[in-house]
């Protein structure tokens, strides 16, 4: 389902999810996606929607986009951990923050929905503050993870 949510960058996602690393991903369903934001009363943002109807979850690096059914984890999971920080550490207020992926050591990717920015919450931060900027907006985010994919794949030949 083509969505132009992803017109900017539609052409280097079909290149980057036809490689090796796009290969085992897969839309999801309106189905699947409508059932998980009903279960938390929650709407995903918009073009990380459009991803994951039109080409699925992305596991081409760091961080790894979550599919609907990750969501179903994930979550509720950032969700209590979001909480946590807030009780530890001054953070920023007027964030709508929506996880999106995740990293191998524990840290979750969020998108703030107020300023298109595609943030980084660090698991075990001893910092000032464990959240901050990983890209400017989600395209920027997949444009770097597509590029990796399609890099990794023309090493591989």
């Amino acid at each position: 389902m083509k969505s132009t949510e992803l017109e900017p960058i539609r052409d280097l996602l079909v290149q980057a999810y036809g490689t090796t690393m796009g290969s085992g991903s897969k839309p999801e369903t309106v189905q699947d996606i409508e059932s998980f934001e009903q279960k938390y009363q929650v709407k995903l943002p918009a073009v990380y929607r459009a991803l994951l109807l039109e080409f699925g979850a992305c596991n081409f690096g760091d961080p790894a986009l979550f599919s609907a059914k990750e969501l179903d984890w994930a979550y509720p999971e950032f969700m209590d951990a979001y909480r946590e920080y807030e009780q530890e550490y001054d953070m920023q207020g007027g964030l709508q923050l929506f996880p999106i992926g995740g990293f191998g050591e524990g840290s979750i990717a969020v998108l703030d929905e107020t300023s298109g920015k595609v943030m980084i919450l660090i698991h075990d931060d001893a910092s000032d503050l464990p959240l901050r900027e990983l890209e400017p907006d989600f395209y920027a985010l997949m444009m770097l993870l597509a590029e990796s994919a399609i890099w990794v794949e023309e090493q591989m030949k």
